[in-house]
């Protein structure tokens, strides 16, 4: 194993007694608590020295080939939706594989648009109005069938700065579409930077004399592509989106791609409850009442609910998972209109989690909404360019949901302990016991559990599968990972001398070469942000690849990045202490050629083989976003 190859014969014993001296300074030494990783980073008391560091990454570049290395959703639909009549019990297996009769007829009420996505309904009227996303227009197709365009790339858009009027350029890549109850339009645009555009839909002038009106967004962390707006009962806002679409184009871009939730409350105060990495969050909905967001990541294909009413994070999501859901629609009884990209309308119960096909196509739904006064479903279908009508059998209703809001399991105090096995892992035992460290089993009196809360530690050992670009495009890709870090929140300068948490990292590559810790020397610079001074500290020896985060969110998902400086790879990892097979590692190329993989455990070993000792402790607050 990586950790334990240093103990096989050739190396240098003078490397292996300094590591064992300065691991044994990190496990005698007294240390203090640091908020965010208890029982963590050592006292001003404790001399670290950046020997520390130099040493321990000497003894990582001296440790062999690893003899362990090898160089070589389906929907689920747990409940049938009973619409009349209950079925029978020997009926509900067959309710649940196909969809139920429920529809009198389906027809088209638009044909032949252009890449039709968002939807929006007027109740009063029974106007439809239609995003062509590919041709950047706004369609409005009448009760009678007639349709026109009403808003387009060509119609004027104006910010209000300061009391005046600033022409803005046209719409580009409308998506979503929401409409309030004074006829306003709420119109999103699925581009990196997207913006929000409103237009008044109750008394449209002459096509010349047509505007529309950009409402500024608070400034956000990335360029994100906006998929999706909903409106509120008291003219509250939703927005959903995300950094996919800019992800790796630009250097101003973050290097895992995310997806958020926005949210601006009736005082007009805008906040972003939800922002995830590794997610892109397509589509969301107010409940009736206002007081829940539902929102879906075509991603991961998660769906979830969000109360708006705290301004902490409580959610929860569920266990359902659908196939890229585009567009989601709340019913007025409780249930969850879902339309999924492959031609599947679903029904969610999102108070039992029940679900329920309702309507195969053959072709790609984005967008659905309830058309309660002519009893049908309008959804979008952007394939073939068409707008179909779901029309209920007469007698047959939308049933509601099964039971109430209390029965929704949010959680509200997050709280991650992380992963910490009883038993130190077997590739990291030998190490430990170098440097001094013995669990009671062997003698010693701190159990594993308690020296890696103590030091943050933080070992992995797996397997890498290449995801982007395609697999067969990566030349030499990676297929096994090892790493250690200790106290990874350590970094600094202890009179005069640079110390920095202790790591070793080993990647293995197909075609058996090795990428590990190396040691180089550096010019190392110290600023004090408070004395706004910056003092050269001279040459430093530093090993790299060098840990320099390592932080646990509020959903147990930890960040761990490894620093190369141009020598070698940046190593950014997303390590999931849920389900460990559903990690990613990010590896970007000195030459700036971005890869991603899989993460996930070897076979035939469980979650017991990582240590992940960082713990996360809520409620978390929203992220405020208005000055």
């Amino acid at each position: 194993m990586i950790l334990a190859n240093v103990l096989a014969g050739g190396y240098d014993s003078s490397i292996v007694q300094l590591y064992i001296f300065v691991l044994k300074s990190l496990i005698h030494r007294p240390v203090k608590a640091q908020a965010g990783c208890p029982g963590s980073v050592m006292s001003c008391r404790v001399r670290m020295r950046a020997v520390i560091l130099t040493l321990i990454a000497t003894a990582w570049m001296a440790w062999g080939t690893p003899a362990d290395l090898h160089t070589a959703s389906s929907p689920h639909y747990e409940y049938p939706l009973t619409i009349g009549a209950s079925p029978a019990p020997e009926e509900e297996t067959a309710a649940a594989a196909k969809p139920p009769e429920l529809f009198r007829r389906v027809s088209y009420v638009a044909r032949g648009l252009n890449s039709p996505d968002g939807i929006a309904l007027d109740p009063a009227t029974g106007t439809l109005y239609v995003s062509e996303e590919d041709a950047a227009n706004i369609i409005r197709i009448r009760p009678n069938g007639t349709r026109e365009v009403l808003f387009e790339a060509g119609t004027p858009l104006y910010e209000d700065r300061n009391g005046h009027r600033i022409r803005m350029p046209g719409l580009r890549s409308p998506e979503g579409l929401a409409l309030d109850r004074h006829g306003t339009l709420y119109v999103v645009e699925d581009i990196p930077g997207g913006r929000l555009v409103t237009f008044d839909t109750r008394n449209v002038p002459t096509r010349s004399r047509r505007s529309g009106t950009v409402i500024p967004l608070p400034p956000l962390r990335g360029r994100y592509a906006w998929e999706s707006v909903a409106v509120g009962p008291a003219g509250e806002l939703l927005l959903a989106g995300s950094t996919l679409e800019s992800f790796g184009r630009g250097p101003e871009d973050e290097l895992l791609f995310r997806g958020a939730l926005l949210y601006r409350d009736t005082d007009g105060e805008w906040w972003m409850p939800v922002n995830h990495p590794m997610s892109s969050y397509s589509a969301v909905d107010f409940s009736p009442d206002g007081n829940l967001a539902y929102f879906a990541c075509e991603v991961t294909g998660v769906v979830g609910c969000l109360d708006l009413r705290p301004r902490f994070v409580r959610v929860w999501y569920s266990q359902s998972k659908f196939r890229s859901p585009e567009g989601l629609h709340a019913l007025p009884g409780g249930g969850v209109l879902v339309a999924e990209e492959g031609g599947t309308l679903q029904w969610w119960d999102p108070t039992t989690d029940r679900t329920q096909l309702l309507y195969a196509h053959q072709g790609t739904f984005e967008s659905v909404v309830w058309d309660g006064r002519e009893r049908r479903l309008l959804v979008t279908e952007d394939r073939n360019g068409d707008v179909l009508a779901l029309e209920l059998k007469p007698g047959l209703e939308l049933r509601p949901a099964f039971g109430r809001e209390q029965d929704m399991p949010f959680t509200q105090e997050v709280q991650h302990p992380g992963l910490v096995p009883d038993e130190c892992p077997a590739y990291l035992a030998q190490i430990l016991k170098l440097a001094g460290y013995l669990s009671p089993s062997s003698g010693g009196r701190l159990p594993f559990r308690d020296f890696a809360r103590r030091y943050c530690l933080i070992a992995i050992d797996a397997e890498t599968v290449p995801m982007m670009p395609t697999p067969e495009s990566i030349e030499d890709p990676i297929t096994r990972i090892q790493f250690v870090v200790v106290a990874p929140y350590l970094i600094g300068f202890l009179e005069g001398e640079l110390i920095w948490s202790a790591s070793g990292f080993t990647a293995v590559k197909q075609s058996g070469e090795i990428v590990k810790t190396e040691l180089v020397k550096r010019q190392v610079i110290k600023g004090d942000l408070l004395e706004r001074t910056v003092t050269p500290m001279g040459v430093h020896i530093i090993a790299l690849p060098i840990p320099f985060s390592a932080r646990m969110d509020n959903e147990g998902l930890v960040s761990v990045n490894f620093m190369g400086m141009g020598i070698m790879e940046d190593f950014f990892l997303v390590l999931d202490t849920g389900e460990p097979d559903e990690s990613v590692m990010v590896v970007i190329q000195p030459g700036g050629n971005v890869h991603q993989y899989q993460v996930r455990l070897p076979p035939d070993r469980d979650r017991s083989h990582w240590v992940i000792a960082l713990e996360h402790q809520g409620p978390v607050a929203w992220k405020r976003l208005t000055e």
